[in-house]
This record gives structure tokens, sequence and C-alpha cells, in this order.
């Protein structure tokens, strides 16, 4: 268990800025947070940093093929940014749905048709996504996505339980982050610790995934449509 402070006061004192027997002031802990957090949200962007991944159950309503997901919104949970998989469950037997981008979504001509649903288009927007399904369920059918969140944001006295090896990490990578801010060259050493630990991290969470190829590229994904 360790707290954001912990881990800004660790990489201060890695940059050299603070000894041990000294604490950052409020300014100093915020303008670290911040830069913590921000670490976060651009691992989020990689899929590889995603520790796990959430499997959701929607209820559909009949004749609507399109829904918001995001905090308060219809689908109302944390906004997905990457959808995994996605089926139709009805009388305890599940139908596989296609993820699909847009342009395939588009190119459906006949929208108005009600049946099972078995393509579902997702619109990363930001702070809330929409998810199409084609055809429009006929019934109040169960829908399952399984998605990738956004790493969840510190408070700097929050008490948090990370997985192993991710407190290294995000010490060693915040150092990096504010060396510049206090006029320090970043130590080679420190540096190479940053890389290593991340790659440490991603390795874990490989080793427990597919290998498909990262959802950024858009590419080794099967489609009913075109393949992969």
């Amino acid at each position: 268990m360790t707290t954001a402070l912990q881990i800004i006061t660790k990489a201060m004192q890695k940059v050299g800025v603070l000894v041990k027997s000294e604490s950052p002031s409020a300014d100093e802990s915020a303008d670290a947070l911040d830069m913590l957090n921000d670490i976060l949200a651009s691992w989020s962007n990689d899929s590889i940093f995603i520790i796990s991944r959430v499997t959701e159950s929607f209820t559909l309503a009949a004749g609507t093929s399109s829904y918001t997901i995001g905090a308060s919104q219809t689908f109302n949970t944390t906004r997905p940014i990457y959808i995994v998989e996605a089926h139709i469950r009805q009388n305890n037997t599940d139908y596989p749905v296609s993820i699909e981008d847009d342009e395939i979504y588009q190119r459906v001509t006949d929208k108005t048709l009600q049946s099972i649903p078995y393509m579902l288009n997702y619109s990363n927007g930001f702070p809330t996504g929409t998810i199409k399904l084609y055809p429009s369920p006929a019934e109040a059918y169960t829908l399952f996505i399984t998605s990738e969140k956004e790493l969840t944001s510190f408070a700097l006295a929050d008490t948090v339980s990370l997985p192993p090896g991710w407190k290294k990490a995000l010490i060693y990578n915040l150092a990096v982050e504010l060396a510049p801010e206090y006029g320090q060259n970043v130590d080679p050493v420190i540096l190479k610790i940053a890389n290593d630990s991340k790659g440490a991290i991603t390795q874990a969470i490989m080793k427990n995934r597919t290998m498909d190829m990262q959802p950024s590229l858009n590419v080794g994904r099967f489609s009913v449509y075109r393949g992969y």
C-alpha cells in the first residue's frame, strides 16, 4: 500500500531535489501530482499498460440502435477507451458481435432492420462515447462488452494498492518527468530503471493477453466483413 505523496517524495529524492529528511512543499506536491496523473493518463492510451479488462452487461431497448456510454449516460459506467469484445445473450445463448470501425458501419444501407445485433461500432468520444448496433435489437437483449478503461488517477493522500512493480515504475518515470522542472539532467541510471520498470510491468500484463495486435494499429483483428 502506498500514497501518491510517497511516490512523489521518492521521485523527488531520485532527482536530487530532496534528501530523505525533507518533504515536498504543498506547491511542489500539487505540481508533481499533476505530472503523476498525466503519466497515468498517457499510459491509459496504450493497451499494454491496462492492468485488467472489464466485462459489463447492459440491457438494450427494442428498436434502439444507438447508446451513449459514460458517467450518467444510457450505459452508466466509466467511458471505455477500447472495446475488446462484445456479445448478445438471449435465453442463455451467446451471439458474437463484431467490432467494426466507422467506415464499415457507414456502409450499412438499411439501418432500420431489427434482429439480434451482430455488429457494434464504437465512437470513442470524450467525455461520452457512443455505441451503435446493427441490426437494431428486436427485443430487450442483454449486451455484454469487454473493454479497457482509463487508469484511475491519484489524489495526494489516497492509499492505493498497486500491482507488483508499479510503484517502482511510477517513482522512476515521475523522476524523469520532474528533472527538467528543477533544472536537473536526467541521470542515465534513473532513465534506464524507468524504462526497464515500464517494460517489466507491460511484460507481466502481456503474459495474460492473447497475441493480438495493438488496437491503435487497427490491424490484426478479425472482421466478418473484411477478414484480418
